[in-house]
C-alpha cells in the first residue's frame, strides 16, 4: 500500500487530530473535575500526534508485503518510538505510575481508527 500523503497534508492532519484530541481530552477533564493541565502534557500530546501522523509517511518506505503485516510493522515501530518518548520524558517530569499503559490505551484506538480510514479509502478505489 502506498500512501499519497505529502508533508503539507501531513502537517494539516497533525493539526486537525491534535486539536480534536485536545478538545476531547480537555472537555472530559473538565467534566470529571480536573481543571489543570501542564504545558508539558500539551507538548507531549503534540509530539505523540506528530509521531503518529508523521510516521504514515513511512508507509512508502515499507516493502510491498500483505497489508496486515505492513500495519503490524508500522504500529510496532511507531509505538516503540512513542514508548521511547515516554521513557525519555521520565528524565524531565515525574511519570504517572500507569504512564506506559495510558499511552498505549490512548494511542492504539486512534491508530486503529486512522488505519481503518486508510483501508476504507483503499477499498473504495
Amino acid at each position: 500500500m502506498r500512501v499519497n500523503l505529502n508533508w503539507k497534508n501531513a502537517l494539516m492532519l497533525i493539526c486537525v487530530v491534535y486539536t480534536l484530541l485536545t478538545i476531547t481530552s480537555s472537555g472530559y477533564a473538565l467534566l470529571v473535575g480536573i481543571t489543570t493541565e501542564t504545558h508539558f502534557h500539551l507538548l507531549a500530546r503534540f509530539a505523540v500526534t506528530a509521531i503518529g501522523i508523521g510516521s504514515i509517511l513511512m508507509f512508502n518506505l515499507l516493502p510491498r508485503w500483505p497489508l496486515w503485516s505492513m500495519f503490524a510493522l508500522h504500529y510496532a515501530a511507531t509505538m516503540g518510538i512513542i514508548l521511547l518518548l515516554v521513557w525519555g520524558s521520565g528524565f524531565f517530569v515525574e511519570l504517572h505510575p500507569h504512564a506506559y499503559r495510558d499511552i498505549f490505551l490512548n494511542f492504539t484506538p486512534i491508530y486503529l481508527l486512522i488505519a481503518a480510514g486508510f483501508l476504507i479509502k483503499k477499498n473504495r478505489k
